[in-house]
């Protein structure tokens, strides 16, 4: 992959999404735009085209991210991470109907994020 790896972030609490941000940036990686919903991911996917998506899966707006994920990889195949706070079997299985990279359960912090950005994209 040549230049550095756009990330789309996509978290609907404000401070998270900027802590990512942040260390994402430290850590080298471009991170085109961060939004906090569903509906504006779908949005940012055709605009910025992205590498990678970090994506919440209790968003604000009327899609959540599973949703938005499936939507997603129907437009065009990018590799998704799932991130949430909630530790539940359903969410857990919806989720990886999805096919996502991975799916982790917040907080999540920059060391469990760099690993599998780098096996999956170089």
């Amino acid at each position: 992959m040549e230049g550095r790896i756009k990330i789309l972030i996509v978290e609907d609490e404000v401070m998270i999404a900027q802590c990512l941000k942040m260390d994402l940036e430290d850590e080298g990686y471009e991170v085109c735009s961060f939004v906090g919903s569903g509906e504006e991911a779908i949005i940012e996917v055709r605009e910025k085209n992205p590498d990678i998506i970090l994506m919440d899966i209790n968003l604000a707006g009327k899609m959540d991210g599973i949703d938005a994920a499936r939507e997603i990889i129907d437009y065009k195949d990018i590799p998704i991470i799932l991130m949430t706070g909630y530790n539940k079997s359903n969410l857990f299985i919806r989720a990886h109907k999805v096919h996502p990279v991975a799916y982790l359960e917040k907080p999540v912090e920059i060391y469990d994020l760099k690993p599998i950005i780098e096996s999956y994209l170089k």
